[in-house]
């Protein structure tokens, strides 16, 4: 690890410090120089007044600042951790469907569907079988399947055929 000291800017114990505290916190000698840089110049900012210290030593104050800023790169990194595993759950979108204009011509193909034969491609789209959807249109599940013959034949019309399941 390649050590800066930020000679000019702050005192070299008050760098050291930064490295020291970042290592007992469990940060990785990858991660320590990115560190040091984010708390580097909160600490040469930082102005020690022995007057309102209550006792406490310039050395304590500075352990105090560089602590509560490590902590928070901590919070910041556990967050982005957990949102790329959110990012990584998040389901794929199906790969037939990437080319948006053919999801047109199917969104077009069912809007010119009768109402009912809308709701027969709906419920179908959500899974539910013929019995499920011949309960839904208050109708026999021979009708649905009448049904799904003439969606699947308009669908062939317009040459969206490869889209229809056996």
């Amino acid at each position: 690890m390649e050590k800066n000291y930020y000679d000019g800017i702050v005192e070299r114990w008050k760098s050291d410090l930064i490295v020291a505290r970042a290592r007992r916190m469990g940060f990785r000698p990858d991660e320590i120089t990115d560190v040091q840089q984010q708390i580097i110049l909160e600490v040469a900012a930082f102005r020690f007044a022995p007057v309102k210290s209550n006792g406490a030593t310039e050395a304590t104050a500075l352990v105090a600042l560089i602590d509560n800023n490590l902590k928070m790169i901590c919070r910041t990194m556990a967050r982005y951790r957990l949102r790329l595993d959110r990012l990584r759950e998040e389901p794929i979108p199906s790969p037939e469907f990437e080319d948006q204009e053919k999801l047109l011509d199917i969104r077009a193909a069912v809007a010119a569907l009768p109402e009912r034969e809308q709701l027969v491609c709906k419920a179908l789209g959500e899974g539910c079988s013929k019995h499920e959807i011949a309960k839904l249109l208050h109708c026999g599940w021979h009708t649905v399947d009448r049904l799904i013959r003439r969606i699947r034949a308009h669908f062939e019309d317009i040459g969206l055929d490869g889209y229809l399941f056996a």
